[in-house]
């Protein structure tokens, strides 16, 4: 599975298309530059969101494929539904997501698939960094 590493140098490359976002207490994602990711990161306090992963993880083609990276009690989005299925793939860390009103613990090579229209939300326990592929 990829590191962080290899995804912030992705995210850094000159023909990168993708966004980067930082998701605030109030729950919703606001750009960043990439060249701030790295100081989100070392923050620690915010999530951190790198999408447009898709055009060079191309085994997950033709699906979207967003990074998100998640210190312990970071806020992220409030209960949502997705108009696509969704696949969470947990590549460090441990993540906490509850699904449905039930809370599942991914840890690192797990993965949980979440089916379009399902209500979902990430509750960030543990330090975690993971893809969704939607």
């Amino acid at each position: 599975m990829i590191t962080l590493q290899e995804i912030i140098d992705i995210a850094h490359k000159p023909d990168f298309e993708g966004e980067c976002f930082r998701i605030d207490t109030d729950m919703k994602d606001y750009p960043i530059d990439v060249n701030e990711v790295n100081y989100y990161i070392a923050e620690g306090k915010q999530t951190v969101k790198i999408e447009g992963l898709e055009k060079y993880l191309t085994n997950f083609l033709p699906r979207t494929v967003h990074c998100f990276i998640a210190p312990m009690g970071a806020p992220s989005f409030p209960e949502h539904t997705d108009l696509t299925d969704v696949t969470i793939y947990c590549i460090d860390g441990a993540k906490t997501i509850e699904v449905e009103g039930v809370e599942h613990t991914l840890y690192k090579g797990d993965d949980i698939f979440i089916p379009v229209g399902t209500p979902h939300r990430a509750t960030n326990k543990y330090n975690s960094i993971m893809l969704s592929v939607g």
